[in-house]
């Protein structure tokens, strides 16, 4: 061997010099700053918030609709209507949908179904007296509300306000009652990242996909599911959503299967919202809104998690587990390589399966999932 060879197989030399220490100091200060931010952005959700596949709207002020949905629906979340389904202007259809939705949220057995309410949006009813009046009567009882039409980050942070002061007014846990907020609009979409970041009470973005439309302001172009005006639309919601660890929920199919038409028109409206759905999880959509037991059906068919997705997330983050425990930082499993990367991937979609009561205790200890 040459003295050349020699020197080009030896060791690397560990003699290095110390960093600076002003530099570093400083460094140190503006970064702690910068993780500081980064570190509140992300939302916290409470794990039953996690399990959004199928909601269901219901106008509150029919009765029948309200305490069918809230006792014996399948979907996950329940929304009460206060905005689209009473006449503008119209003071007793609205104080009879608002003691509706009280007494549902008083009286009612839930069982597991989370508690929502739509009020007014801000055109409507700037004082947030829909919320006020809710709240007060039965906030104790309330999951969240629904805000229409949210069009800038400044809306939810005034409503985020109402809430935190109606909370200590009566004595509610600060942060108790959630927000998610539609996105209906063109200008919606361009602030959406700024309104996801509003307020750590967010536990969902809803796209209103016919609201959205009308706000492209088009004339004689037909609205459809795959329109690429649409699709991005989605994406900017998803991405958003994403970027504070909240679900986007999709749009509603308003093709109902209804009593005038024919078997074959009623299961075509049935497989358009099933085509809806798959579009929309393809966009990483978590849900999607429903308005009949039949949507909601095929929401949950669509958006629940297939056991096999959860047996090979277990297994290859064990696996990761494993590699990590021998000082590894990337290993190859099943012929791929897997890193830290890999492994996110596979926690988002076991922390979902855990909170679905898809993976025992012991499992969810032993993958840090508890």
């Amino acid at each position: 061997m040459t003295a050349t060879e020699s020197k080009q197989s030896a060791e690397p030399s560990l003699d290095l010099p110390a960093p600076d220490s002003v530099i570093i100091k400083a460094a140190s200060t503006r970064n702690e700053a910068i993780l500081a931010r980064l570190g509140v952005r992300e939302i916290d959700l409470r794990p039953r918030f996690l399990l959004q596949m199928a909601h269901l709207t219901c106008p509150a002020t029919v009765w029948k609709y309200v305490e069918s949905a809230a006792t014996k629906s399948a979907a996950n979340l329940i929304m009460m209507d206060l905005e689209d389904s009473i006449p503008r202007g119209d003071e007793a259809k609205l104080a009879q949908g608002r003691a509706n939705v009280v007494h549902a949220l008083n009286a009612l057995d839930w069982g597991p179904r989370l508690r929502f309410f739509r009020p007014r949006g801000l055109a409507l009813d700037p004082r947030h007296e829909d919320i006020a009046v809710v709240v007060a009567a039965a906030g104790k009882n309330l999951d969240g509300l629904i805000f229409p039409k949210t069009e800038t980050p400044d809306e939810v942070r005034s409503i985020d306000a109402t809430l935190s002061a109606l909370e200590r007014k009566h004595g509610l846990e600060e942060g108790k009652i959630s927000i998610q907020v539609l996105i209906e609009s063109v200008s919606a979409e361009e602030q959406v990242f700024e309104i996801a970041r509003a307020s750590s009470r967010l536990s969902a973005l809803i796209f209103g996909a016919y609201d959205y439309w009308g706000s492209l302001r088009m004339v004689g172009v037909p609205y459809r599911t795959d329109h690429p005006l649409v699709d991005h639309a989605r994406s900017r919601i998803v991405k958003a959503a994403a970027s504070v660890n909240i679900p986007a929920i999709a749009e509603m199919t308003l093709n109902y299967p209804t009593k005038e038409k024919s078997d074959a028109e009623k299961q075509a409206a049935l497989d358009e919202c099933r085509r809806d759905a798959e579009i929309a999880k393809s966009f990483g959509f978590h849900g999607k809104w429903t308005g009949i037991p039949a949507q909601t059906q095929i929401a949950l068919d669509v958006f629940s998690m297939d056991p096999a997705v959860i047996e090979r997330a277990i297994l290859e983050a064990k696996a990761f587990l494993a590699a990590e425990r021998k000082g590894l930082g990337a290993t190859m499993i099943g012929g791929k390589m897997a890193d830290r990367a890999t492994d996110r991937i596979n926690r988002v979609a076991l922390k979902t399966a855990y909170a679905l009561g898809k993976i025992d205790v012991a499992t969810a200890v032993e993958l840090g999932l508890s």
